[in-house]
């Protein structure tokens, strides 16, 4: 049995606090339907989800919570950059894994830091690993978030596939400076936790996102191919 789509005990107490119990039951195997139904009927906080402010074109602020966790956006590459890529990715996703290593990084070398493109990664949790881990990346603050995620994409087949997968992702976090205390405090935030079910919520209702990755360029669904060849030829066309 895989234990990577079984409630464990930490996450679902963090659930029942922040009030996103029936996330903690989404599974991979799941339809974006279904999906959908749960975040809508678990995943609120009592108040309103503004999804232009949690789901906009730009990077969002966000804030520093109780724990010091981070809930905004982390936008790569200069602010001024003319063309703006939004991904929506789950980091127990594999083929969030496969564009991370063969897209990602290419992007990021030749059009991120050259000034060409900005970049912003947006949470989309599909099960209780990736919820998680979203949180534990967010846990390290502002300054440290994509460093976690490069972290968790890399190693996801050696944190994912291990039979106690929270136990991996602490050891992991550890290198980032995290200690279980602090993960522990996180894990616990209900502000911290509800803003990934709530970026989750805004992706799916302002970009009808259903699945990852999901890849925005200017606002819009890119459709084409997932090469980095047919990607570079689409952003020189916007240039």
């Amino acid at each position: 049995m895989n234990k990577g789509i079984l409630i464990g005990a930490a996450i679902f107490a963090v659930a029942a606090v922040a009030g996103w119990g029936a996330m903690s039951m989404l599974t991979e195997n799941d339809t974006p339907t279904e999906r959908a139904a749960l975040v809508s009927e678990g995943g609120g906080t009592g108040e309103a989800v503004s999804s232009s402010d949690l789901a906009p074109l730009g990077a969002y602020a966000g804030t520093v919570t109780e724990s010091g966790g981070f809930t905004g956006d982390v936008l790569e590459g200069d602010a001024d950059a003319p063309v703006t890529i939004i991904e929506y990715a789950s980091l127990t996703c594999p083929h969030c894994a496969t564009f991370h290593e063969r897209i990602y990084k290419p992007l990021k070398a030749d059009y991120i830091d050259t000034g060409k493109v900005k970049f912003i990664y947006r949470d989309f949790p599909l099960n209780n690993p990736a919820i998680a881990a979203s949180i534990i990346a967010r846990c390290g603050g502002k300054d440290r978030y994509t460093a976690f995620i490069d972290l968790f994409m890399d190693q996801q087949d050696r944190w994912t596939r291990a039979e106690d997968w929270m136990g991996e992702l602490q050891n992991m976090a550890k290198i980032g400076g995290l200690n279980p205390d602090k993960i522990n405090a996180c894990l616990q935030d209900k502000a911290l936790g509800q803003s990934v079910i709530d970026r989750y919520r805004a992706g799916s209702e302002t970009f009808q996102v259903t699945s990852t990755p999901t890849v925005l360029v200017d606002g819009k669904k890119y459709e084409g191919e997932m090469s980095p060849t047919a990607l570079s030829a689409f952003i020189d066309g916007k240039l």
